[in-house]
């Protein structure tokens, strides 16, 4: 039987899971401590380096992550600095992507909606 579903009354029966929903929640929640704590002590700059270390799992891969970006900069051994540049350009990267995405879905419903009316 698939990873999924369930027997009940000799039928198979699919289970939705919520937990790609979840692990990302988890995840944008993660990436928000990580910015608060480098904002809170204003360490925008190598200059105004700060160390960090991750407290939870979900923490640790989504530094990893902003690390490799280059959004989360190493100015020294366990110092780090936010690099508000690498931010927005990133996050520039992430509408250019979705926003098309958006766009073209909001068109189907919309037509979809003339149709049937």
């Amino acid at each position: 039987m698939p990873a999924g579903t369930a027997r009940r009354a000799g039928r198979a029966e699919v289970i939705a899971s919520n937990a790609p929903v979840t692990i990302g929640a988890l995840a944008v929640r993660a990436r928000r401590r990580i910015r608060a704590h480098f904002f809170a002590q204003h360490a925008v700059t190598a200059e105004e380096a700060v160390p960090f270390v991750p407290q939870r799992r979900i923490e640790c891969t989504q530094f990893e992550r902003m690390l490799g970006k280059g959004i989360v900069r190493e100015a020294g051994p366990g110092r780090y600095w936010f690099d508000l540049a690498a931010f927005r350009k990133d996050q520039d990267r992430t509408r250019a992507f979705l926003v098309p995405i958006v766009i073209t879905l909001c068109l189907l419903v919309a037509g979809l909606i003339t149709l049937l009316y």
